[in-house]
């Protein structure tokens, strides 16, 4: 038995197909990330090149002459040669002749072979029905094909705020299930990550001997030492204090003004139900456990490690998360609370605005790790 509510999109498909309903199987297919498989020389330099390519060119292996699609959870595995490139399912027809052949989750219950003027005639005339890749954030999406128990499943949780604004499953360790060269570029243009060596530096800085406290997070661990409930002016004395015992006079002006930020985010975190009405963020690190399960996916997706290593990688980011939060909704709101301080500028933008609504998403889910899992023990509340 799965849990409650998860989604099964390829069951879905099969049902269409079975059915003949092209219709509904081209409408569920424009509500979802697909993919299509390139080698993976070309792919690294497509990465390289930061050149943008649409699908029929990469349509011709595993001796199919057709154009392949495949919805995440029907990848195949075509051997560490060809990995595969991600978009919507505009971006997957563009260029298709009709006289072109198009074949959908091949070798699956689901696969659909539909001449590509069947399928373009379908995209114009439902243009409504299709969701830009870009649109598809801040969903909670939970594969049949991942972990719903166990210490990996409790583990990837610990990053499901960072899974679900970009619509990722939170509960897979694949490297099959990304679009290989938006990982690329992502670790190269976020992280200045590169190689292999690169990225074991950008994991030892989330959870290692690297890891440095930003000021935010500084600031909150001496608050924590003293009295959680300290008022701003004598929480900013505080840290003055701190400050001129450590030989840090230099930093007293970012720490107060971290002090500031904080009670601003704490007011608003109350008004939105994050925190109660006088409750207070104990400390940011559920903001670096949430990107290094993240890196660990990705590092795995673009060959930076191997799986043994990320799933070490993922465990040692949920003993982070335990060791320093009670729950689930802790762990978010320690998680939120980093991400603004790192990205929103006192703004209350879409930095703030996102996280908030997967908060609450992740908190309310019936198909949520954070309802199905039980935070501070080894068994789940529903048993897959």
């Amino acid at each position: 038995m799965i849990w409650a509510a998860v989604a099964d999109v390829e069951a879905e498909l099969a049902e269409a197909r079975r059915e003949a309903d092209l219709d509904r199987f081209l409408g569920l297919l424009g509500d979802e990330e697909l993919f299509v498989p390139i080698h993976r020389e070309d792919a690294e330099k497509l990465a390289d090149e930061r050149s943008w390519s649409f699908a029929k060119a990469c349509c011709e292996h595993d001796g199919e002459p057709s154009l392949q699609v495949f919805t995440r959870g029907a990848l195949p595995d075509f051997g560490a040669d060809v990995v595969f490139l991600g978009g919507d399912l505009d971006w997957a027809l563009h260029g298709l002749a009709g006289d072109d052949q198009v074949v959908f989750n091949r070798g699956t219950l689901g696969e659909w072979r539909v001449p590509g003027a069947a399928a373009l005639h379908w995209l114009d005339a439902n243009p409504d029905r299709v969701t830009a890749v870009e649109q598809q954030v801040e969903r909670l999406n939970t594969a049949r094909y991942g972990h719903f128990d166990g210490p990996v499943a409790r583990a990837l949780a610990c990053g499901a705020q960072q899974a679900a604004l970009t619509a990722e499953p939170w509960n897979v360790l694949d490297p099959r299930y990304h679009d290989y060269v938006a990982e690329v570029r992502g670790l190269r243009d976020w992280w200045g990550v590169s190689d292999a060596a690169g990225w074991r530096q950008a994991m030892a800085r989330l959870l290692g001997d690297r890891y440095v406290l930003t000021p935010g997070n500084l600031v909150l661990i001496l608050r924590a030492q003293h009295d959680a409930e300290l008022d701003p002016g004598t929480w900013s004395e505080l840290v003055l204090h701190w400050c001129a015992e450590n030989d840090a006079a230099r930093q007293a002006e970012e720490l107060t003004r971290a002090v500031r930020r904080i009670v601003r985010y704490e007011q608003r975190l109350r008004a939105d139900g994050v925190l109660e009405p006088d409750g207070a963020v104990g400390t940011t690190i559920g903001w670096d456990v949430g990107r290094a399960v993240g890196l660990a996916r990705w590092g795995l997706a673009v060959g930076h490690c191997d799986a043994l290593t990320a799933e070490l990688m993922v465990l040692e980011a949920g003993a982070v998360a335990r060791r320093y939060h009670q729950s689930w909704a802790e762990l978010s709101a320690s998680y939120l609370l980093g991400r603004v301080l790192a990205l929103d500028g006192e703004e209350f933008g879409e930095a703030y605005l996102s996280a908030l609504r997967v908060h609450h998403l992740l908190l309310s889910d019936p198909a949520s790790p954070w309802v199905n899992l039980v935070f501070e023990q080894a068994e789940p509340t529903i048993q897959p």
